[in-house]
């Protein structure tokens, strides 16, 4: 199954290009070669005590249940722990491009690349490839946890003698009849599964551009601090306000509360908190068109891919410009 998935990666993508193959190797004798020794245990030791921290969240200290049944608790006790990996994945997808160039220019190589006809284009190509391979652990973990979560929403569905999904529809604006509401909601679970993928892969990008742009190493790591500060910020704020809104303690009007919730799903927790249809369905019920909210989502994650791509080609054309 997985050779014919990655069959259907372009040649620079695949694990036996001679590129990709070169990276790899020499992934292992640079500063992550502890990495590929250790990922297992220490992947395992970070999730062990991500779930513990989400257990006791959940619990408020062991002072009260997690949930009212496994999957509410299972939503909540995981909700943190993703979050964590979520920025662990995009914050190590931005860190292991934001230096590809200036690491070339220092050891003489980028001019040889250049010289090669598509050679600089191939090499951040490749590079950008690679990423996916090295965090390959953390990113099956998050969407593995995802699946788990969205067959508890799947379960969470034939309640009420399959009638669960009719009465959270029922009284939402604007109406919608069971058939399409299954539909967004499909679309919903689609691009929860897409996010993760499409924003390490925007974020990738990111870190070749910056590459592209700034190459001494100083100033380039305090573009990384900040461009990664800025992220975790954004992250936060998002998630402050969402829970005020969702507290009713945020006075905003119909539109603004429909962006907000895109806006989190979106750029926040890459649609987490959809994926208890509880919550969930206290949004189609409190938000105007709230049932939409699938449908964005699954054409930003589209957008992400498209502008992925797009940033990768402007830090080729301006990796091509370096004097």
């Amino acid at each position: 199954m997985i050779e014919r998935f990655t069959g259907q990666l372009p040649v620079w993508a695949r694990r036996d290009h001679p590129l990709m193959r070169y990276e790899l190797r020499r992934s292992l004798s640079g500063p992550l070669r502890h990495w590929s020794m250790l990922q297992r245990l220490g992947l395992l030791g970070m999730v062990g005590l991500l779930l513990v921290a989400g257990y006791l969240i959940a619990t408020g200290g062991m002072t009260r249940v997690a949930g009212q049944n496994i999957v509410e608790s299972a939503n909540n006790i995981f909700y943190f722990p993703l979050i964590g990996m979520q920025l662990l994945l995009q914050i190590t997808a931005f860190l292991l491009n934001a230096n590809v160039v200036g690491d070339e220019m220092r050891r003489r190589s980028w001019d040889s690349l250049r010289a090669t006809e598509s050679g600089a284009e191939l090499a951040l190509r490749t590079r950008w490839a690679a990423a996916f391979y090295r965090v390959r652990w953390l990113l099956a973990l998050i969407l593995l946890l995802r699946v788990l979560l969205i067959l508890g929403m799947l379960w969470e569905l034939m309640a009420f003698q399959g009638r669960y999904l009719d009465l959270l529809i029922n009284g939402i604006t604007p109406e919608a009849p069971l058939a399409l509401a299954i539909l967004l909601l499909a679309l919903m679970l689609t691009a929860a599964l897409l996010l993760p993928v499409t924003g390490m892969g925007l974020d990738a990008s990111l870190g070749l551009l910056i590459s592209s742009l700034v190459q001494q190493r100083t100033f380039s790591t305090l573009t990384q601090v900040m461009l990664i500060l800025v992220r975790i910020g954004i992250t936060g704020g998002l998630m402050l306000l969402a829970s005020q809104f969702a507290l009713g303690q945020l006075a905003i009007s119909d539109a603004g509360a429909w962006t907000l919730m895109f806006a989190y799903g979106a750029g926040g927790d890459w649609g987490l908190s959809f994926l208890y249809l509880g919550r969930f369905g206290e949004i189609w019920a409190t938000v105007p068109y709230g049932i939409f909210l699938g449908l964005g989502l699954i054409l930003f994650a589209l957008l992400q891919s498209v502008l992925a791509d797009r940033i990768l080609l402007l830090a080729v054309r301006r990796s091509q410009q370096i004097d």
